[in-house]
């Protein structure tokens, strides 16, 4: 309730002022981050993934159309520059993630074909995932368990006649043997995906029903066994006549609980759990005009900051922005990049808080990171559309 609700007289005028006051000092700020931009590769980057290690290191993995096929990027902490390697000649999809021992690990495709590659400290271990079972295209993701065995997800567009599949697909490293499965058999299943694993080695992955309209997350058992679960129906749900799920991405909060972002025609939204129910925020009402869809560019990228808030990048109409959670609200920073092409986003955060936005340049094509350091200005902007639903 308003403090004014509790004034019975003059003498109490005192503390109705000093509790508006500390009302509202929490919204006289808002956090803001002072931008650089660094360029990861001159040769071109689309696709890219980013990942900052415990020591403050930030990690790349992208598709280079320009310098040959899927690379990596690395930023030392120490000098703030930017190293990059060929890892394997490729045309598609990549993603990123680190090991126990910071190491990174890759998933991609290559030519139609699943790829895993591995850096043991001197060179790329590469794998190929479930050979001669069809085309694999769209996107992949990667996550590393607790124990070390990596976990990858992917959209199977074809079986091994080359008959249309298009389910959602995932595997695990065990023994050195990949052990692949289906995990929904619903028409056009997995096109955006991603996965992550907690703490104990349960399994989440989170991807869109296209045909279903829904995003959906598959999620294991200590005993193996998968279950399925509609965080948001586009169909029958609140949003009805909309399909939810599009360019998803996935965090674990402090809790070990799955947080989404994702987009459907119209809006990116935030999926969390709120008690025995999810809580979905409309964050950006006018992310995703109809009429402009196309799935490179119906990406999200999600970051958990070192307090717990959520950052989301993403691009509306070739315009990147970086939206996060202050604690109450939704705010929505444009980056000032814009232009012809997709941004393919990427976001990862520091545990100071440094924030590392990837995207390829619109003039040249470039794989370059907006580096936001944090620093506390007055609110000046806020998204007048990105109040909780």
């Amino acid at each position: 309730m308003h403090p004014a609700r509790y004034v019975r007289g003059v003498g109490q005028y005192v503390l109705l002022v000093l509790g508006m006051l500390i009302h509202l000092s929490g919204f006289a700020c808002a956090q803001t981050w002072t931008w650089t931009t660094e360029t990861v590769d001159s040769n071109g980057g689309t696709f890219s993934a980013l990942a900052v290690d415990t020591d403050g290191n930030v990690h790349a993995g992208y598709l280079s159309p320009g310098g040959g096929g899927t690379k990596y990027g690395f930023r030392s902490a120490a000098t703030g520059k930017w190293f990059t390697m060929l890892v394997e000649k490729s045309n598609g999809y990549v993603n990123l993630a680190l090991d126990r021992q910071q190491r990174p690990q890759l998933c991609y495709f290559a030519f139609q074909s699943l790829k895993y590659a591995r850096f043991d400290g001197r060179k790329w271990l590469i794998q190929e995932i479930a050979p001669g079972s069809g085309e694999r295209d769209f996107s992949c993701s990667i996550a590393i368990g607790p124990d070390g065995a990596p976990h990858v997800a992917w959209y199977q567009y074809t079986d091994a006649e080359h008959q249309l599949y298009l389910h959602i697909r995932h595997a695990v490293l065990k023994d050195g043997r990949w052990l692949a499965r289906t995990l929904d058999l619903g028409r056009e299943t997995g096109k955006w995906n991603s996965v992550r694993v907690d703490s104990q080695g349960r399994v989440y992955v989170a991807y869109s029903a296209f045909r279903a309209g829904a995003l959906r997350c598959a999620s294991d058992d200590p005993q193996g066994t998968w279950s399925l679960t509609t965080i948001e129906d586009g169909r029958t749900g609140y949003r009805e006549g909309t399909t939810p799920g599009m360019g998803n991405s996935m965090v674990l909060d402090r809790q070990g609980r799955p947080n989404f972002s994702y987009q459907n025609e119209t809006a990116l939204h935030y999926a969390w759990p709120e008690g025995d129910h999810w809580r979905i925020d409309v964050v950006d009402a006018n992310s995703n005009p109809s009429g402009a869809i196309s799935w490179v560019r119906i990406r999200t990228a999600l970051a958990l900051d070192a307090d717990g808030r959520p950052h989301i990048a993403y691009e509306t109409e070739g315009s990147l922005k970086h939206a996060w959670w202050d604690g109450s609200k939704w705010r929505i920073q444009p980056m000032g990049i814009s232009g012809p092409g997709f941004r393919y986003a990427s976001l990862a955060i520091s545990r100071d808080n440094v924030i590392y936005m990837g995207y390829s340049d619109p003039e040249d094509g470039s794989l370059k990171v907006l580096v936001g350091k944090p620093a506390n200005l007055p609110a000046a902007i806020q998204n007048p559309d990105g109040a909780r639903k």
